[in-house]
């Protein structure tokens, strides 16, 4: 199922590939850091630089879920899909330690965070630490990063993006960041969106997890200008497959690197599920 990693497609560089790349002004041989880090962003992206990864971590906030009211039995489903990795939060990652313990098993990035905006001054903190995440043997940690929210917010989570970024690069774990607009809509979660997106990158974000803009052209120059890796996440609403399918071709021919998309996948009718999984692994890795 993710034979792409063997030979590859494209130009054959992958994100791993790009970073231990970049280090030739900086010497002839990575550091400890470096190598784990290039090591894991090689689990999560294939060969041409892209991923499909499922979440299943919409419990650490969002509590019982339709269709994910029991996570395991969908992972169990899901887990000889055709997938690069799972966003999990940090009790799931334990109880499905065993599903993972095999040489092609796929990536999991852990949900190290949780949200709660009716917290007075704010509700994110972190739901476990990154010593745990490394114990966990995970190849990255996934925190969102709420953005329309009151300057004192957006200080203390930057504060908070900023601490996970710096120990996490002890352990070489990527960091995966989320900007997001909780409830500003049209030009105005635009905007917060683009913002946002600039921060996380410049705090030190080594992928970032955003909803389409609406407009092609503007992923396309966050793709362009942002230095990381640009995945685009799926959300709540309704679609049709086919508008699922349509989005996500427009999102890699502007120039993301992968989808993180759970609900609109495993959302729908299990026998609907896999070929839906299929479909857009095809897509994203063609």
């Amino acid at each position: 199922m993710r034979a792409h990693r063997i030979g590859g497609s494209g130009d054959g560089r992958s994100a791993a590939r790009v970073i231990i790349a970049g280090m030739s002004d900086i010497a002839s041989v990575p550091s400890s850091r470096q190598a784990g880090k290039a090591t894991r962003l090689g689990r999560i992206f294939g060969d041409d630089g892209r991923c499909v990864v499922v979440p299943l971590d919409h419990g650490t906030i969002l509590g019982r879920v339709p269709g994910l009211e029991d996570p395991m039995a969908v992972l169990q489903r899901l887990i000889e899909a055709p997938c690069d990795g799972f966003l999990l939060g940090p009790g799931m990652l334990r109880r499905s330690a065993g599903l993972f313990g095999r040489r092609a098993a796929p990536a999991r990035i852990l949900t190290i965070d949780v949200h709660w905006r009716e917290a007075s001054g704010g509700g994110h903190r972190l739901a476990t630490s990154v010593e745990t995440a490394a114990a966990l043997g995970v190849d990255g940690v996934k925190l969102l990063m709420p953005w329309d929210v009151p300057a004192v917010e957006r200080a203390s989570t930057a504060a908070l993006v900023a601490r996970v970024v710096e120990e996490a690069d002890r352990f070489g774990l990527p960091v995966m960041v989320e900007p997001v607009a909780l409830e500003a809509t049209g030009e105005v979660a635009l905007e917060v969106a683009a913002h946002g997106c600039r921060v996380a990158a410049e705090i030190g974000a080594d992928i970032l997890k955003v909803a389409h803009p609406g407009a092609d052209s503007v992923l396309r120059s966050w793709c362009a200008e942002l230095g990381v890796p640009v995945v685009l996440l799926g959300g709540g609403g309704s679609t049709t497959r086919a508008e699922l399918v349509s989005l996500v071709k427009r999102a890699i021919a502007a120039g993301a690197s992968g989808i993180v998309i759970g609900r609109k996948v495993w959302g729908r009718p299990p026998e609907e599920t896999a070929g839906l999984l299929t479909e857009l692994y095809s897509l994203v890795h063609d």
